[in-house]
Parts: structure tokens; C-alpha cells; sequence
């Protein structure tokens, strides 16, 4: 293992030790998923947690947040040791967690969801005004204007996500882990909370950020431990690595090029056009897509983006304009139609809106071609037998115990490739995806890329919506970028981030209100 000196916060010595973490394992039946890690993080430190899905970060951060019980090590928190035999004991020794996966009550408040189970109370009833104005006050340091009062199941993954951030900072933790924090926001929304990782850092707060984006980790970290199939493999200082010696420790090899090539093919027929399309989400939108093309979509959270797929795709259709796709048929009205007429969507909630959490891998791999073809429903017959739908996952890599388990077990990365693997397991012509990395690592996400370009090349067209623009950048032919409900520009292939941000912060001052994304 490559190991360095522990030298603190930015490089200095002298910040005290708040974490340390011995030799920690865990094992799931016979599964070791944790292999006798130790770690350790410093007061105003931030050390970079990186690995591949189903490598152990996420398991290791929930021994530390009382979520699991250690089979082996210990925990000591400013040289004390300490035993979490729940949640609720590590964050009274000054622990938070801020998950990847959302965990809010859809039907409470934002300001109830942050305060869950610690609501300020006065003579014994929970005191409303009191909780609203403390939200109202931790959402202003995030510089969100998210309302305390709206129900938290009606916003954007973005704004849920800002709650869930905003919970932990209500804790006043000595040590905050960040789990995949950006993979729901924007770049200008990413940009605050880096900022405020800073403030944090200041105060001599110990952070452990978990990420696959190695632009962040390089921009944040002062150190970075890496961790694959459950043991640590480095723990190195950020000055002396670079992303590719990072990358090559968390997959065992050289990944190459993240995207593949461009065909230099032309591209074929219309596959989906609208002109002036509208809807409650939408103004005026004219857009072609053709076969072999991959057009990247990019905008602000609450510009539209997600709200053109969802139209696309027939959730949030187009209520005016003219809509053609290639079977020569008018606007979808339904996501089952969608379906029915081989259009594949990949929503950004992965976990309500693209898999049935209880349900096996191999079922949620044959969700799709079950509902387009009643006669193969059978789990014996055709392409839902259990051996193809196995090929299926094998192919994506998608790690688990086995493929009979609940998808819901697995983590966020692996469970948004069984969602890529329930579309392959058809044959679309336009396929739709909406975050389609989030929560996945390097070595997924050229595999995941590389499934786009193949299908683009043999006459498929793909629309790929991203809050990451160096994935908009890299993968797409042509570029379309959203504000207000509307399509600000297109750009051709390798347009800088620096233009795509010009045209995603216009104004249409003729448009009444901001759009909003649909949740």
C-alpha cells in the first residue's frame, strides 16, 4: 500500500488528531466487506475517501456514523474510545453523515426534516416558529432560498439534496462526511458548497469526502485514502499524486480515455423533432435529434433540463407545438407509451422513479422487456431467463453477493447500472438518460459511455441531461443548453465550459417567473 506521512490540514503539522480509525472490518455472512482499514483525519483537514462501487466506502462511513456495529478495530474520536451501538451515539460524539441517497419524509416539511426528532420544543410543544427560523438560517449559509415550509417531496433532487446538507450542519459536528455531496447540483450550487467546506475547514472541522469526480477531490483534499475490495491501498498527500496514479489504485489498471471517440459518420435520420413545444416547464422549444447522435444537455438546476426529458419521454409532455418521432407518430403521452414505442428513460431519481428497491437485480433488469413483451415474462423464457439477465450485469460490472439479492441493498453506483442494464435488455431507438453517472465511479462510467457511443453508432440516438459538464463535454456531438424553460444556444462537440455557462445564465426577462424542474 502506498502510505505518507500524515502532515495535517493543508499540509501543516500541529493540527490535533480528531479521528482515528484501527484496523476497522466488517463482514455481511461471509462477505468481508471491510478488511482492517485504518484511517485518520485531523482537525481542519479534508481527506478525499475515493474507490469504485461496492469497494467499502460507504459501509466504512456508516460504522462510523453507528449505522453498522464493527466486527473488528476500533474508533477513537479526539484520542477517546468510543462505541456506537446506534446513530444517535456518534453524533453526540460530534459525527455527521450526509448519505448519498436521500432520506427525507416526503410528506414533512423542510424545516421538520431538518430538525427530525431534535424539534425545539417550549413548555413541552415543538415550537414552529422557532424550528422554521433555524432552518430558515442554516439554508442562508448554504445561500439556498429554499422555503422552510414547503413539503421536502415536491423539490428538485438539487434542493433535497441542500436539505439533507443542511440537517448535518444543524448537528454542529467536529467531524461532517460528505458522500458523493455534488452528484444532485449544479456547478454554481457545487461552487457554495465548496465554499462553505472551507468556512468549515477554518472552524477545525474534520471532513472525509467521498467522491468519484476527481476534479473535486484534487480541489478540496489535503489528503486522499483510497480503498478497493474492502482493504486501503493508499493514503497519500494531494501533492503528491495525480488523478491517473488515483484512478489506477482504485480500478487495478489503466482506464485510457474516459470517453470514447466521436464517429466521423454521418449522422442518419430524424429520430425526434418538436417545434415550438410547450408545456407548464416549457417555452418555445425547437430541437432535432438524429440517428448516431449524442446530444448532451446542460443548465442550471430549475433552467428545464430534466423537464425537456420528462417531455420527451412523455411524463411531463408537451402540451403545444408540433412533435414527430421516427414512427411517424405525434407527442408521447405517457412514459408506458414511451416504452411501448422503444424509447429507454433513465430518470435522476434512481430510487423512486427507476427501480423496485425490494425487488432482485434480476427482476429490476427485466422490468423492461417483461413490460414490452408479456410472452417473455416468464423468468425461465427468452431474454428474463436468470442466466441472460446474469450476462446483463456481469456486462455492467455491477458488483453484489449475487444477482437474487434486493437492489435496494446495493450501492447508489451499482444500483444506476441495473437501471442502464433494464434498457439494454431491449432495443430502443431513442434512449434518454438523466444523471446517468451520479454516484458512479471512473471505471463504471467508461463502460456506461462507451454502452452510449455503441448504441449511437448502430443508429440509435441518445440525450444525455447533466448537471457535470465535463461528461456534456466529453460525450456529446452536439450541445444544448437550457435556461428558463428555454433553449438558450446550441454548441458543437468540445464547446469550453466557459460557454456553456454564458448562455445557462441568461435571462428571459419575457418569460414570467422562473421555471422550475419537475422533482
Amino acid at each position: 500500500m502506498e502510505r505518507t506521512a500524515n502532515t495535517g490540514a493543508q499540509g501543516q503539522t500541529g493540527f490535533p488528531l480528531r479521528l482515528d480509525m484501527r484496523e476497522i472490518s466488517k463482514r455481511f455472512g461471509a462477505v468481508t466487506v471491510l478488511d482492517g482499514i485504518s484511517m485518520t483525519c485531523r482537525a481542519g483537514e479534508v481527506l478525499a475517501i475515493c474507490g469504485e462501487n461496492g469497494a467499502g466506502k460507504s459501509t466504512l462511513m456508516k460504522v462510523l456514523a453507528g449505522f453498522y456495529r464493527p466486527d473488528g478495530g476500533d474508533i477513537r474520536i479526539d484520542g477517546r474510545p468510543v462505541h456506537f451501538k446506534r446513530p444517535l451515539d456518534s453524533q453526540r460524539e460530534g459525527v455527521a453523515i450526509i448519505h448519498q441517497e436521500l432520506s427525507l419524509l416526503p410528506h414533512r416539511t423542510v424545516a421538520q426534516n431538518i430538525f427530525l426528532g431534535r424539534e425545539p420544543t417550549r413548555f413541552g410543544i415543538v415550537d414552529h416558529k422557532q424550528m422554521r427560523g433555524a432552518a430558515a438560517r442554516v439554508l442562508a449559509r448554504l445561500q439556498s432560498t429554499i422555503d422552510p415550509d414547503v413539503h421536502a417531496g415536491t423539490l428538485p433532487i438539487a434542493d433535497q439534496q441542500i436539505v439533507e446538507i443542511a440537517k448535518a450542519l444543524t448537528l454542529n459536528a467536529s467531524i461532517l462526511v460528505f458522500d458523493e455531496p455534488t452528484a444532485a447540483l449544479d456547478t454554481a450550487e457545487a461552487a457554495k458548497l465548496f465554499q462553505l467546506i472551507e468556512e468549515l475547514r477554518r472552524e477545525g472541522t474534520a471532513i472525509l469526502y467521498i467522491s468519484h469526480r476527481m476534479a473535486e477531490v484534487f480541489a478540496l483534499a489535503d489528503r486522499i485514502c483510497v480503498i478497493k475490495d474492502g482493504r486501503l491501498v493508499g493514503d497519500l498527500s494531494r501533492g503528491e499524486t495525480d488523478s491517473d496514479a488515483i484512478v489506477r489504485l482504485m480500478v487495478g489498471r489503466e482506464i485510457g480515455t474516459l470517453f470514447p471517440p466521436r464517429s466521423d459518420r454521418a449522422f442518419g435520420d430524424e429520430i425526434f423533432t418538436v417545434a415550438g413545444g410547450r408545456n407548464r416547464y416549457l417555452h418555445d422549444i425547437t430541437l432535432t435529434l438524429k440517428a448516431g447522435e449524442i446530444v448532451g444537455v446542460a443548465g442550471l438546476e430549475g433552467s428545464g433540463k430534466t423537464a425537456l426529458a420528462r417531455a420527451i419521454v412523455g411524463d411531463e409532455p408537451f402540451d403545444a407545438g408540433t412533435v414527430r418521432y421516427w414512427d411517424g407518430k405525434g407527442a408521447v403521452s405517457s412514459p408506458r407509451e414511451g416504452t411501448r414505442r422503444k424509447i429507454a428513460y433513465v430518470p435522476d431519481d434512481r430510487k423512486t422513479e427507476g427501480l423496485g428497491l425490494r425487488q432482485s437485480l434480476r427482476e429490476n433488469a427485466a422490468l423492461t422487456r417483461r413490460a414490452l413483451s408479456p410472452a417473455l415474462s416468464l423468468a425461465s423464457n427468452g431474454g428474463c431467463a436468470a442466466p441472460a439477465l446474469d450476462a446483463l450485469l456481469r456486462q455492467l460490472d455491477v458488483r453484489a453477493a449475487n444477482h437474487a439479492m434486493p437492489v435496494g441493498s446495493l450501492s447508489g453506483g451499482n444500483q444506476q447500472k441495473v437501471v442502464v442494464a433494464r434498457w439494454l435488455a431491449v432495443n430502443p431507438r431513442l434512449w434518454v438518460l438523466c444523471e446517468p453517472t451520479r454516484g458512479v465511479d471512473v471505471g463504471a462510467r467508461s463502460t456506461i459511455y462507451s454502452i452510449l457511443r455503441v448504441f449511437a453508432d448502430a443508429g440509435g440516438s441518445v440525450l444525455v441531461v447533466s448537471s457535470d459538464l465535463a461528461e456534456v463535454i466529453g460525450l456529446s456531438d452536439r450541445i444544448v443548453v437550457m435556461s428558463e424553460g428555454r433553449i438558450a444556444a446550441e454548441s458543437p462537440a468540445g464547446a469550453s465550459e466557459e460557454d456553456i455557462m454564458k448562455h445557462a445564465v441568461l435571462s428571459h426577462r419575457s418569460v414570467p417567473g422562473r421555471s422550475r424542474e419537475t422533482a
